[in-house]
């Protein structure tokens, strides 16, 4: 058995005394790695649980290699965030492993993942309902390499026996309340029984998955982010069923929301593409999904507030994640130059109520909504403009468009420029 790994790479090796990970530290020290141990006590298994960490701790300094130990509370943690003691460890290990390649202490982290348990992962992730992205099974990612894929559970143990490895056996594996280890005890022998090949073909599988994302993570169309939200034009939906919910879970993936994403929400997000303008699908995570003419819209949810303070020349006015000013200029830019003297006294700013008219630039006074619906504002937008208003007459959208009355002429004597920014 031989790993092979980028040269000047420093690795930290995660390690928890079992036989998986006492061998990977000692393959990754022969092939001249620079590595430095890693190991978690996760408060689970009391006295054995510590026995063990010990035991890695005095392995690592007689064999001179660097050693970083760290105790959590995996049970504490688990009943404090309401989440099984499995998957509390889980997120405490990464929370440490991360925080590490973030300080730049290492440049990866090694796992000890080997093929027994990249078919353990394609079944459970089959049996709990997955994609081909799942089936891809264990991959590396960024920051987190995987070198013992390749390698049986028999070979690694074979090797340990022969090159007289030690190792200490986590009475935790044999105990099948554990999804994985139900698998791996309960159904993978009886499966083996028919099919005794089968650990290869799942092999197979996982590799041809992976080829196919590969092949589609380049197809998909890049979305347009803005603040936290994504545009996509409305065309995607009639792609090909499977490359337009790939670019559709990509997007929601990338703002942070997929985890909650079932395959009848990706169905829902499809069938816009044959639902009015301003159709809205509503999204986990507080998002929503709207038809905004010709683009698909992906936008946090926005609980409507109405917001209202006074015109002011130096005023500040923030709002869904926007900031206005008035600033003299003298430049004219379209729908951002206004002649301020035209503003009439008591305006304030605010955002749209019913009743609510607009006298287009050269044009004639139409509702505000008809105006917006003319211009192509998407329906979700329009709760988060604010205007320049009094009474039901509005001078100005801001970002959008200024009146016929506030139009620059040749009495005007003060220009103001209207300017946007974002706020964090």
């Amino acid at each position: 058995m031989e790993i092979l790994v980028e040269k000047g790479l420093k690795i930290g090796v995660a390690v928890s005394g079992g036989v998986d990970s006492m061998v990977m530290l000692n393959l990754l020290r022969d092939s001249g790695a620079q590595i430095i141990a890693i190991n978690i006590e996760h408060g689970i298994r009391g006295a054995v649980s510590k026995r063990d960490s010990k035991f890695v701790r005095n392995y690592c300094k007689r064999h001179e290699i660097e050693c970083l130990a760290y105790n959590v509370d995996s049970p504490g943690y688990a009943v404090e965030q309401n989440m099984s003691v499995e998957l509390a460890a889980r997120t405490l290990r990464y929370q440490i492993f991360d925080g590490l390649l973030k300080d730049k202490v290492v440049d990866c982290i090694a796992l000890a993942h080997h093929l027994n348990d990249q078919v353990e992962t394609v079944l459970m992730r089959i049996f709990r309902g997955t994609g081909i992205k799942g089936l891809r099974g264990i991959v590396d990612r960024e920051g987190y390499i995987h070198p013992m894929l390749n390698f049986t559970k028999q070979e690694i143990r074979d090797y340990a026996a022969s090159h007289r490895i030690p190792y200490k056996e986590d009475a935790t594996n044999f105990d099948s309340e554990y999804t994985r280890n139900y698998i791996r005890h309960e159904i993978i022998p009886h499966i083996k029984l028919r099919f005794p090949g089968f650990e290869g073909a799942v092999e197979k599988l996982a590799k041809s998955a992976e080829e196919i994302e590969d092949y589609m993570m380049s197809e998909v169309v890049e979305p347009e982010f803005k603040g936290e939200g994504a545009t996509l034009p409305i065309g995607v939906l009639s792609l090909h069923p499977a490359l337009a919910k790939k670019t559709l879970a990509e997007t929601l993936r990338r703002l942070g929301c997929d985890k909650d994403i079932e395959y009848n929400h990706l169905e829902s997000l499809l069938s816009l593409k044959d639902s009015p303008n301003n159709a809205k699908i509503n999204l986990p995570y507080g998002y929503d999904a709207y038809k905004a003419y010709d683009n698909l819209c992906i936008v946090k949810r926005v609980e409507n507030s109405y917001y209202e303070s006074a015109f002011m020349v130096g005023g500040l006015y923030e709002y869904q994640g926007f900031s206005y000013t008035f600033s003299k200029t003298d430049e004219i830019k379209k729908g951002l130059t206004f002649d301020i003297d035209k503003v009439p006294e008591g305006a304030i700013v605010r955002t749209r109520k019913e009743g609510d008219k607009f006298k287009r630039f050269g044009g004639g006074t139409k509702s505000l909504g008809d105006y917006l619906t003319d211009i192509k504002i998407p329906l979700y937008m329009r709760d988060k403009l604010l205007l320049i208003a009094k009474d039901s007459t509005i001078y100005a959208v801001l970002g959008v468009e200024i009146s016929d009355e506030l139009k620059i002429d040749e009495n005007t004597k003060n220009k103001y420029l209207i300017n946007i920014g974002e706020t964090k």
